[in-house]
């Protein structure tokens, strides 16, 4: 009997017991050491490590909608987009017979008012969190279902959590690119190859799909793609190239597909 109580003595004491990753090493970590970052986050029992990086991501996009729009270069080229492509929708439903050509310029009309004044404002800033709030959940839902294909142990909360810390790489991503995008007077300015090509030199869908290789954008994507192995118990083998498949179809999609009609081309 006394032998069994000091054998399970001994064996409570060997048991590892997990400690919480503060949320502070854990944002640094991300950029300092992300395998063995993402490997404590999974064991903690702390489960709400992305909370902060998204709040911090959502700060970041509301400025960077600030700064675009009173800028006037990028206000004047946003405000192009959105009317030739609301123009193209209406011209389409004229086409259809949805609606009648005056009834499509008066909604043309109506649009012009409603990108006028603070209204343009309060629809950026709107549009900022909305954008991440949406693409941040609906990414974590795709990646998990993804992940269960492969067999991965990972819960929603768990990719929740790669995809919060690896935000504050998209926070820096936007404020090189609204730096950018000031500096030149033009959209769509990151750190990549769009920098040497003209706009007028390829076509507006082209432009977009080159736009996307951005390579701070590309250092994200292999970062989820590390953090989703080691969450999802996982080869990063398998999910570096499940990340950028992914990726790559919204590129394509996006740039060629039904998607840009409703991003402003």
């Amino acid at each position: 009997m006394e032998e069994n109580k000091e054998h399970l003595n001994t064996t409570e004491e060997n048991q590892e017991i997990p400690e919480n990753i503060s949320i502070g090493d854990a944002m640094a970590g991300v950029f300092s050491e992300p395998g063995n970052t993402f490997v404590s986050v999974k064991s903690s029992a702390k489960k709400n490590y992305w909370l902060i990086p998204l709040l911090i991501l959502i700060v970041v996009s509301m400025l960077s909608s600030i700064l675009v729009t009173r800028d006037e270069e990028l206000t004047s080229e946003i405000k192009t987009q959105q009317k030739e492509a609301m123009k193209k929708r209406f011209d389409e439903a004229v086409k259809e017979g949805k609606m009648t050509k005056e009834q499509a310029d008066e909604q043309l009309a109506n649009t012009d008012k409603m990108f006028g004044g603070s209204t343009f404002v309060i629809f950026g800033l709107i549009g900022s969190i909305a954008g991440v709030l949406i693409i941040f959940f609906l990414k974590a839902l795709i990646y998990w279902g993804g992940l269960k294909l492969f067999k991965g142990s990972a819960g929603y909360g768990d990719i929740m959590n790669v995809l919060g810390l690896t935000a504050l790489i998209t926070a820096i991503q936007m404020v090189v690119d609204t730096v950018l995008a000031i500096l030149m007077g033009k959209l769509l300015m990151n750190i990549g190859p769009v920098l040497l090509i003209s706009k007028e030199a390829v076509s507006k869908d082209m432009y977009a799909f080159i736009a996307n290789f951005d390579l701070i954008n590309i250092w994200y994507t292999i970062i989820v793609g590390i953090g989703l192995a080691k969450v999802s118990e996982l080869k990063s083998s398998v999910t570096i190239p499940f990340v950028f498949v992914l990726w790559l179809a919204w590129v394509l999609l996006s740039s060629f597909g039904p998607f840009g009609m409703f991003m402003g081309r």
